[in-house]
């Protein structure tokens, strides 16, 4: 009869019994592996048998009443308590034994994976939510003494900002797992859970901005570093959903009369107030006038001078020439840096095709940039390509139609 009770619940409906079997897949193994491994902690420490004993009973009881709950056909409820429940549940014992440390961002990144997995992206969304406040109120404990780190502790702000990058990776992972099987409704779940993932980004950036304020010395660096980290994820996320949009075709394309030349310089100018110092040209040649989306080629333009200002050294040069020709209008933007293998270059503007390509300033890739360049190109009837530069580098050249 007890045994009965743990098997894997049988809802009568097929979508439930599929959701009930995931939960409870997911639920018992878990709580083995939490128990196994705490168990083989107290032999390291004996110590901490007390400790490790509350939390594994707080789990254990956590996953019995929601495995009563999955019982009963509320497969959903029961996934939304476990994953929140294992939150909180994290988070005071972390409050317990001394605050924010790496085990915290292990966890956080495991409920987050767990959530989209059992919810779908608003659940791993949420999650992060939850997670994101649990590390700001772990911070802020010990930062105001109420907190005893553990001996041997690092830096409260260095350890915020490991567990904030843990959350970030987390939601990035889920998020590419998403975008591979973008095909039929899955495109618009991935534009939901993009859309979705940049709430919690923009939360973390407004309290980072706030930890910075009356800060000083290396504090203020650790906390300037996590604000980069987490301002280069919600451009990601930007770069994912306008690709999304694009591939499924309702981004709006505004196609109007646009001097490429001008354009040009103007995007050129911006980039200058930010990096007064390199050295960009724009030539033209010819009447350089077509028609096109003007706000997608000012974002294409952005996104390959930044490209070639990544793979040239600080002393090189980078020159944006637009001519005119007889039908079209051909915009070429020549960089310094090592250039492109031949071999490469068929998924050069394929999503993540450059991870792993390094520039000459130590930049790595994600290719986020280059995809959304060529399908904003085609979405106006143009096409893209890298050729070599001479004598050396790469040229980036984009063809639209008069």
């Amino acid at each position: 009869m007890i045994l009965h009770w743990f098997a894997p619940p049988e809802p009568a409906r097929g979508e439930l019994r599929e959701h009930a079997r995931a939960l409870w897949l997911v639920t018992w193994p878990f709580f083995a592996v939490v128990a196994a491994v705490l168990a083989a902690a107290v032999l390291v420490e004996p110590h901490t048998l007390a400790r490790r004993a509350t939390t594994v009973i707080a789990v254990g009881t956590l996953i019995t009443i929601l495995h009563a709950i999955n019982r009963r056909g509320r497969p959903m409820l029961a996934s939304w308590m476990l994953v929140i429940g294992l939150s909180v549940i994290v988070t005071q014992r972390a409050w317990v034994t001394g605050g924010i440390h790496a085990p915290v961002a292990v966890f956080y990144a495991l409920f987050i994976v767990m959530a989209a997995a059992l919810l779908g992206a608003r659940g791993g969304v949420v999650t992060a939510v939850v997670c994101l406040l649990g590390a700001i109120v772990l911070t802020i404990g010990e930062a105001l003494g109420l907190l005893t780190p553990s001996p041997g502790a690092g830096p409260t702000l260095g350890a915020f900002v490991f567990v904030m990058l843990a959350i970030g990776l987390a939601l990035v992972l889920q998020t590419l797992m998403t975008f591979r099987r973008r095909e039929g409704p899955g495109v618009d779940a991935f534009q939901m859970f993009v859309h979705d993932m940049r709430s919690p980004l923009h939360v973390l950036l407004a309290h980072l901005e706030l930890l910075r304020q009356g800060m000083h010395g290396e504090n203020a660096e650790h906390v300037a570093g996590a604000i980069s980290g987490a301002k280069a994820l919600n451009r990601m996320t930007n770069s994912l959903l306008d690709i999304s949009r694009l591939e499924a075709g309702s981004m709006p394309v505004r196609i109007v009369g646009t001097d490429l030349a001008a354009l040009a310089g103007s995007v050129v100018t911006s980039i200058r107030i930010l990096q007064p110092a390199r050295d960009i040209g724009v030539e033209a040649l010819g009447d350089t006038a077509c028609d096109c989306d003007h706000e997608l080629m000012s974002r294409v333009l952005e996104n390959l001078v930044s490209n070639a200002m990544k793979h040239t050294m600080v002393e090189g040069r980078v020159r944006v020439v637009i001519r005119g020709l007889a039908d079209r209008v051909r915009v070429a933007v020549h960089d310094e840096g090592p250039g492109v293998p031949p071999e490469n270059r068929a998924r050069m503007f394929e999503p993540f095709s450059a991870h792993g390509l390094r520039s000459a300033n130590g930049y790595e890739s994600t290719g986020l940039g280059l995809v959304f360049c060529r399908l904003a190109v085609e979405a106006q009837g143009g096409a893209i390509c890298v050729e070599d530069g001479h004598p050396h580098g790469s040229v980036f050249v984009v063809e639209l139609r008069r």
